[in-house]
């Protein structure tokens, strides 16, 4: 892929402040245009190399190396995003939680395959960051191009493999249609896309598919903000979120049967049990963790004493007992606390700000920033990365949408630098007022 001039920007000693990055010539037919779309589509077929890898990340694994070369070689910074203190800030938080991993896993004596699979997804990641964000940063659409490609990716191999239990719905064709649908009704305005995202909220629960089913209602409440003005907008987003939360339980109660009841019981009784297991394990060592899938620590076989004890309270079954599976057959769902108990806060070091700018970048699109075509997709692809975070596991199926969402802050990020610069400059720019027949009169200087 040779480095076009607008990969090749600025120089690094001196960095003039963020402009808008150049387009490139044939976009859809650019280097980098078509290795965003490859690299999505390979991203759902994995292979396993201790953990699981998305074949993806190979192609990312290129377009890293490449972005690094012209650093080495050119003393430049290969693309606009590379030279945000915020990219600069998640690929430092990603080096940290690796330091913090290594540490861990040293001090706990986790077991070699162990910190090995923690060693690997915490490099993974951060590859992945900066092979995102150089293709961004080529020309933006290349996030479009990328997720896209995830989703006929998703599609293609759930023709040539089948879908899990059997539910081409919820594991095959469900994220794929909500994706595309939100970039398509994106283009037919704000109406058209709140039908579409409420519309396939009802969807989604009817066919059991309640997680996404609520983000997509929570959309649907958030664009609903987005047709008053900028000061209404600030006063009616947490009412959003409640309504959006509140039309979600509803219809979640509504639409389930005792079959699927006891199904979501069991979820949820498997779920909280992480949380709290997650929890106490951070609590018990906050700074140093318990190494790499806590090889060496009680922390999975809590968890499943702490499963076993609600499932008896809440009336289901069929849960193993806390020695009746490998304990690499569990992993914490939940991308925060996980590190935080495998890591310590440390471990943390990209996840916590990630968070934070998941809610900052929610924010903007939603309340600052006026509606735009790519408000509906921005909106979702945030809000199902916040719930990932925290219900969601951190494993290698989840990197590539977890670099996504930290690169879609990132680009949002720059928006909103270059929409202030604009701003001031027009402000500045702007012709002076007329004199007022009421305004007082300068005072004559004093005669020598």
């Amino acid at each position: 892929m040779p480095a076009s001039a607008s990969s090749l920007p600025h120089t690094l000693a001196a960095s003039p402040p963020p402009q808008a990055p150049a387009r490139e010539q044939g976009v859809l037919l650019s280097p980098s245009a078509l290795l965003s779309l490859a690299a999505g589509v390979l991203t759902p077929f994995t292979v396993s190399l201790g953990g699981e890898m998305p074949l993806g990340e190979l192609l990312l694994f290129i377009a890293a190396g490449w972005a690094v070369l012209i650093v080495a070689l050119a003393q430049a910074w290969p693309g606009p995003l590379w030279r945000s203190p915020l990219f600069l800030l998640f690929l430092a938080g990603q080096a940290i939680a690796l330091g913090a991993y290594v540490a861990s896993d040293l001090y706990r004596g986790s077991a070699p395959h162990d910190f090995f699979r923690g060693w690997a997804r915490m490099i993974f990641l951060g590859v992945d960051l900066a092979a995102i964000a150089y293709l961004v940063g080529c020309h933006a659409r290349n996030f479009l191009l990328l997720l896209v490609g995830v989703q006929f990716g998703e599609i293609i191999k759930v023709h040539l493999e089948g879908a899990l239990f059997g539910d081409y719905w919820k594991f095959g064709y469900a994220l794929p249609v909500t994706v595309v649908a939100m970039i398509v009704a994106g283009r037919g305005g704000l109406a058209l896309a709140g039908c579409a995202a409420a519309g396939l909220g009802l969807v989604h629960f009817v066919l059991d598919f309640r997680s996404l089913g609520l983000i997509c209602l929570l959309v649907a409440a958030f664009l609903g903000v987005q047709t008053f003005s900028r000061e209404w907008r600030t006063v009616l987003a947490p009412l959003g979120l409640a309504c959006g939360v509140a039309l979600g339980l509803a219809v979640y109660t509504h639409t389930r049967s005792d079959r699927e009841g006891d199904r979501s019981t069991r979820s949820n009784v498997e779920r909280t049990a992480m949380v709290v297991a997650g929890l106490e394990a951070f609590r018990d060592s906050p700074l140093l963790g318990h190494g790499s899938w806590f090889s060496r620590t009680h922390v999975i076989d809590n968890f499943m004493v702490i499963r076993e004890e609600g499932a008896r309270d809440a009336g289901v079954g069929g849960f193993a007992g806390a020695n009746e599976i490998e304990e690499d057959a569990v992993a914490l769902h939940s991308q925060l606390l996980v590190t935080l108990a495998e890591g310590g806060l440390f471990g943390a070091a990209f996840f916590l700000p990630f968070t934070l700018g998941l809610a900052w970048a929610l924010h903007n699109q939603i309340v600052v920033r006026p509606w735009h075509a790519l408000t509906p997709v921005r909106v979702f692809v945030l809000s199902l990365a916040l719930f990932h975070v925290f219900l969601s596991p951190f494993s290698g199926a989840h990197r590539v949408g977890i670099a996504l969402a930290a690169i879609l802050i990132v680009l949002i990020h720059r928006e909103h630098v270059l929409a202030r610069a604009a701003e001031r400059e027009a402000d500045q720019t702007a012709p002076a007022p007329p004199a007022s027949l009421f305004a007082p009169r300068p005072k004559p200087e004093a005669r020598a």
